[in-house]
C-alpha cells in the first residue's frame, strides 16, 4: 500500500525503471506510425481508388444498365412517330363455308337456256373469305399528340435515370473515401494502442518481481493487470472495427474482403482551401444532380398533362396496304388490290375521365416544383453545413494537437516525479491513460477533418466526373 512517504516505499521506482516503462509510450505518441507507406499524397492514392470503384461497383452497374434500358425506351417512344411497314399473308382450307357460286351457277344456268347461248359461266367457286390474302400494310401517325408526349416522357425519364446514375457515382465516390479515412482511423488507432502494450508489460513484470522480493504490496501487481486487460479489451475491439472497415471498403471497389489497403503518411491528409460560402452554393446548384432530377420529375409531369390534353384533340392516321387475294395466288392485275385510307377518331365525351386525368397530371405538376424548390434550399443547408463542418474541424484540429502535445509534457512530468517517489501509481497510469486517449484524439481529429472535406467535396459538386 502506498504511503504519504513514497520515497522510502518505493526505492525500486529508479528513474531508468521509468524511463524503461515510458520510452515506448512516448514514441507512439510523438508520431503515429505508418502501416503501409505509398508514394504520393492522400488525394492521389484515394482518387485512384474513387476510379477503381466507378469501374468496378456494383450497384453503379445496375445503375448503368438501367441508364441502358431508358435509352432503348426513348428509342421506342421515337419510332412510334415513324410509319411502320408489315407483311400480312394467310391462306386458309375451309370446310362447311358458304361458296357463292351455289346460288350465282343455277341462275346463270337459266339465263343460258332462255338465251339459247352459254353467255354465262355456271361453274362459278367463290368462298368468302378469300383462300388466300397477301398484302403489305403501311402506317403513319399524321397527328397524335399523345405520341409526342409519350416521347417527351421518355426523354425526360432518361435524363432522370442518367442524373440518378450520376448522383449515385458521386455518392460512391464520397463513400469510397469516407470507407477508407474510416479504415485509416482505425489502422492508426490500433498502432497507437499496440504501441501502448509493452509499457504496460513491462510494468506487470517489474510488479511481479517486486512483489516476490517483498518490495511491494499485492495491490500493485492487481493494479498493473486491471491497466493491461482494460488496454487488451479496447485494443480487441479497435481491431476488430479496423476489419470491419476493411472489408467494408472492399466491397465497394468489388475487391475480396482481405485484399490489401494502402495507406499513406499522415502529413498528406486532405485539406480544404475554403472558398466563399456563396460561390460554392452557387456552383452545387449548378453541378448537384439532385437538382437535374428534380428538373426531370417536373419535365415527367409536363409530358402526362401533355398526355393527359391529347385526349380532347382527334388522332389523324395514314394507311395504305396493296398485296393480292383470291382461291390461288396470282400476281397479275386481275388479282391485285390496293387500299389507301386517311383515318380519324375523336374522343367527343367519355364521362370526364380525361378531364380527371389532366387534373391529376397538373398537380403532379406542381408537386414536381415544389420538390425542386426544396431540393434548391436543401442543397444550399448541405453547403453552407458542410463549410461550417470543415472550419470547424479545422481548429478542433489544432486544439487535438495542442491537447496532444500538453499531454505529452504531462506524462513526461509525471514520469519523472514518479521516478523520484512524488507520484502514485495511479497518477503516473492516470497520465499515461491521458496521454494515450489525447493520441488517439490526435489521430480521429486529423482523419475527422479529412472526412468533412470530403463531404464538402460531395455536397458543393466539387469532384469532376467521368461520363
Amino acid at each position: 500500500m502506498f504511503t504519504n512517504k513514497p520515497r522510502s516505499c518505493r526505492p525500486w521506482l529508479t528513474a531508468p525503471v521509468v524511463a524503461l516503462l515510458a520510452a515506448p509510450l512516448m514514441a507512439a505518441l510523438a508520431a503515429t506510425p505508418v502501416a503501409a507507406q505509398q508514394s504520393g499524397t492522400a488525394r492521389e492514392l484515394l482518387d485512384g481508388y474513387v476510379n477503381e470503384a466507378l469501374r468496378e461497383n456494383l450497384s453503379l452497374a445496375q445503375q448503368r444498365e438501367a441508364l441502358r434500358r431508358a435509352d432503348a425506351g426513348m428509342r421506342e417512344a421515337n419510332g412510334r412517330l415513324l410509319p411502320s411497314l408489315g407483311l400480312n399473308a394467310r391462306y386458309s382450307e375451309f370446310s362447311g363455308v358458304v361458296n357463292i357460286g351455289d346460288f350465282i351457277n343455277p341462275a346463270y344456268g337459266a339465263l343460258n337456256q332462255l338465251l339459247g347461248q352459254q353467255r354465262f359461266p355456271t361453274d362459278v367457286a367463290a368462298t368468302l373469305p378469300f383462300r388466300q390474302e397477301t398484302r403489305l400494310e403501311l402506317q403513319l401517325p399524321v397527328f397524335n399528340d399523345a405520341l409526342f408526349a409519350a416521347r417527351a416522357a421518355a426523354r425526360a425519364q432518361r435524363d432522370l435515370v442518367g442524373s440518378a446514375r450520376r448522383a449515385a457515382m458521386r455518392q460512391l465516390a464520397a463513400d469510397v473515401q469516407q470507407a477508407w479515412l474510416g479504415y485509416a482511423t482505425a489502422v492508426r488507432a490500433v498502432e497507437t494502442l499496440e504501441a501502448t502494450v509493452p509499457v504496460l508489460d513491462e510494468n506487470l513484470r517489474v510488479s511481479e518481481r517486486l512483489i516476490a522480493n517483498g518490495q511491494a504490496t499485492p495491490d500493485v501487481l492487481l493494479r498493473a493487470r486491471a491497466e493491461r486487460s482494460e488496454l487488451q479489451q479496447q485494443l480487441e475491439d479497435t481491431r476488430r472495427q479496423r476489419d470491419a472497415a476493411r472489408r467494408g471498403f472492399n466491397l465497394l471497389r468489388n475487391a475480396a474482403d482481405e485484399a490489401p489497403i494502402a495507406l499513406v503518411d499522415d502529413s498528406t491528409m486532405l485539406a480544404a482551401g475554403l472558398t466563399d460560402g456563396d460561390v460554392l452554393v452557387a456552383a452545387a446548384l449548378q453541378r448537384r444532380e439532385e437538382l437535374a432530377q428534380s428538373a426531370s420529375g417536373i419535365a415527367i409531369a409536363r409530358a402526362q398533362e401533355r398526355a393527359a390534353a391529347a385526349a380532347f384533340l382527334p388522332n389523324v392516321g395514314l394507311a395504305a396496304s396493296y398485296g393480292v387475294q383470291g382461291n390461288r395466288y396470282r400476281f397479275d392485275r386481275d388479282n391485285d388490290v390496293g387500299i389507301a385510307s386517311l383515318v380519324l377518331s375523336w374522343n367527343v365525351f367519355n364521362g370526364t375521365q380525361d378531364a380527371a386525368r389532366r387534373e391529376q397530371a397538373q398537380a403532379t405538376r406542381v408537386e414536381a416544383q415544389y420538390r425542386q424548390r426544396e431540393a434548391v434550399r436543401a442543397v444550399s443547408v448541405q453547403v453552407r453545413n458542410a463549410v461550417d463542418a470543415v472550419t470547424a474541424a479545422r481548429a478542433m484540429l489544432a486544439a487535438a494537437d495542442d491537447r496532444a502535445a500538453s499531454a505529452e509534457r504531462a506524462f513526461a512530468l509525471v514520469q519523472r516525479r514518479f521516478a523520484e517517489g512524488l507520484a502514485t501509481q495511479v497518477e503516473f497510469f492516470g497520465a499515461r491513460s491521458s496521454a494515450t486517449a489525447a493520441a488517439l484524439n490526435r489521430v480521429i481529429s486529423r482523419f475527422a477533418y479529412a472526412s468533412r472535406v470530403v463531404e464538402l467535396e460531395r455536397a458543393a459538386a466539387l469532384r469532376a466526373l467521368p461520363n
